[in-house]
């Protein structure tokens, strides 16, 4: 080895160490920003207690949670009374900062929906070996997840609504006639068979799991009063539009060549009336 190489192999080695140390550092930050966290949310908890409807307004306008749940989902999604989360590192420090436990409180609907609290717990694994379909792996996937880490979670139990008996996986017995697979996997879609996601069965449970748990986790739990504040700003604009048309007559533009807008007539996204 040249010294020329041997310099280059040196300071690679002692970026590498560098690099390390900052994750060390960064993680002992995270931490120390949580630990002074916790309490503030706990406070804001009891807080939103005495807002009605507090939950249903942020995740009917949050449209990226949207994106995660069917549009039948949504009536159920709307009895979530509070959610809570809790993060293990506080109690033990040596676990991973991404280690959580999220609680939902739902309330029931008479005749259909049971009133409950489901917590679901979250972990960052390293074994890659846990996986139980690797099928639609790649390589650079195992090198990635087993530097990283990767996002699992223990299954919990969640009594569905009956009107959902019909697709819920655990009821659903034909699962070889057309209109059986259909139910199935209708039913794995559904958010309630998010509760069952385990992160290690890739295309054989409840889609991007991980995904939705790091949007709660990350930005609608801490951010959640500035998503109903701006939902509620959104509906009182809303009014003031409605009060404007009901006060005089509607002049439509000209819907010639001249007016460009959307002009492939492409459905665009609106967040979802409260």
């Amino acid at each position: 080895m040249s010294a020329q190489e041997d310099k280059l192999t040196n300071s690679l080695e002692a970026l590498a160490r560098v690099e390390d140390d900052i994750d060390v550092v960064e993680k002992e930050v995270e931490i120390i920003r949580l630990r002074k966290m916790a309490p503030l949310y706990e406070l804001r908890g009891k807080a939103i207690t005495g807002v009605d409807g507090f939950w249903k307004v942020v995740l009917s306008q949050h449209s990226d949670f949207a994106n995660y749940v069917r549009a039948a989902d949504l009536k159920y999604i709307d009895c979530i009374k509070s959610i809570e989360m809790k993060w293990m590192c506080l109690e033990d420090n040596k676990l991973d900062h991404r280690n959580v436990a999220i609680s939902f409180e739902f309330d029931g609907i008479d005749g259909d929906f049971e009133a409950q609290i489901v917590t679901k717990y979250f972990k960052i694994e390293n074994d890659i070996t846990k996986f139980k379909y690797t099928g639609k792996r790649t390589e650079e996937d195992d090198l990635r997840d087993g530097e990283l880490g990767f996002l699992t979670s223990e299954p919990c139990q969640i009594k569905w609504p009956k009107s959902f008996n019909n697709i819920n996986p655990s009821l659903v017995s034909d699962k070889s006639t057309a209109e059986g697979k259909k139910n199935y996997r209708t039913g794995m879609k559904s958010f309630f068979s998010w509760f069952k996601w385990t992160g290690l069965k890739v295309g054989k449970e409840f889609p991007n799991g991980d995904g939705l748990a790091n949007l709660l986790a990350d930005d609608i739990y801490p951010n959640c009063t500035k998503y109903y504040t701006e939902a509620q700003v959104d509906l009182e604009d809303e009014n003031i539009d409605d009060e404007d048309l009901s006060n005089g007559p509607i002049e439509l533009e000209s819907s010639g060549s001249g007016s460009d807008e959307n002009p492939k007539n492409e459905p665009e996204h609106k967040k979802r009336k409260i």
